[in-house]
């Protein structure tokens, strides 16, 4: 068997008219699907009809859904132990009397049930400096990414609602059912007798520089430049300079500073940065509801077209 050895060009060549093949199948398949429609335009007019209809009425006012999300600062407790819990507030079944939305949220049944699509994503910080970039909403970010640091004492939360006058009471409701869990109120009280006391300990490292400083300063101002001592140190002659502790005390300043915004935000296992902030697009808004509606109708109504239009080969084919 003859093998015939395929150089760049060759291969670029073979690349092209594969892409080339690809493009005139589907104009092909296209012109059929235009074809099809053309002959059976009823049937694809009905099916689209009812498809756009459907999707003004999923789309009507009172049932439009708005995207929720915050940013929550985490003491104590870990992401996925938050992502466990906010997330199973989709997972329940509210046929159950205790295990249900609006029992866990401690809220009306109506505007429980109009809540939906919890969800928890990573908080990346790109430049390690403490700070939140980017959320990884399509959880793409991996954890061994050594260039995108995913903060573990932060959290961002999403949901749906159909009522968005009712967001700062269900946003209420959230924050107490996830710091009422008990083993939270566990990890949270250690947390924050440990923040205290590091930003405690932080602040009187200051004091005893600032303090060592000083003491170092007036110590050495006196010291003569010229010391003659025949028996010991012998012959000093030069200028001393007085080295201070300023570095190590902007460090610790530094140090200071993040301990302190730690500790000060340390009021419960799960803080919210700022309110839930509502997306001012609906996620069915009757645009996009109608366009995918369209999309989805015409091949749909294409699918029942061709079986329209060769139903008395399906029919020969059933009797056969």
């Amino acid at each position: 068997m003859e093998h015939r050895e395929m150089n760049l060009f060759d291969f670029c060549k073979a690349v092209v008219q594969s892409i080339g093949n690809v493009i005139l199948w589907l104009l092909r398949r296209l012109g059929d699907m235009i074809r099809l429609t053309y002959r059976q335009w009823w049937v694809v007019l009905i099916v689209v009809v009812v498809c756009v209809a459907a999707a003004l009425y999923y789309s009507r006012p009172n049932n439009r859904m708005y995207e929720a999300n915050a940013i929550a600062t985490l003491n104590g407790v870990s992401n996925e132990m938050v992502r466990c819990e906010f997330e199973a507030l989709g997972k329940v079944n509210n046929a159950f009397e205790h295990q249900n939305t609006a029992a866990l949220l401690g809220i009306d049944a109506n505007k429980a049930n109009r809540l939906s699509h919890f969800a928890a994503y990573d908080v990346i910080d790109l430049l390690a400096d403490s700070t939140v970039d980017v959320v990884d909403y399509r959880q793409k970010v991996s954890h061994m990414d050594t260039l995108s640091v995913h903060m573990p004492h932060m959290i961002a939360l999403q949901f749906r609602t159909k009522s968005p006058n009712d967001l700062l009471t269900v946003e209420q409701a959230m924050i107490d059912y996830l710091n009422n869990r008990p083993y939270f109120q566990l990890l949270f009280a250690d947390f924050q007798a440990q923040a205290q006391r590091e930003a405690q300990f932080h602040k009187l490292q200051i004091e005893k520089l600032d303090s060592l400083t000083s003491q170092f300063y007036f110590a050495t101002m006196n010291v003569q430049q010229v010391q003659f001592d025949a028996w010991e140190k012998g012959l000093i002659v030069g200028n001393r300079e007085v080295s201070l502790f300023l570095e190590d005390i902007y460090k610790e300043f530094r140090t200071r500073e993040y301990a302190g915004a730690r500790f000060a935000v340390c009021t419960a296992p799960v803080v919210l940065q700022s309110h839930f902030i509502l997306d001012p697009i609906a996620v069915n808004h009757p645009i996009r509801m109608v366009a995918i509606a369209l999309l989805f109708g015409w091949l749909l109504g294409l699918a029942i077209a061709a079986i329209v239009d060769k139903r008395y080969q399906l029919m020969e084919w059933l009797k056969a």
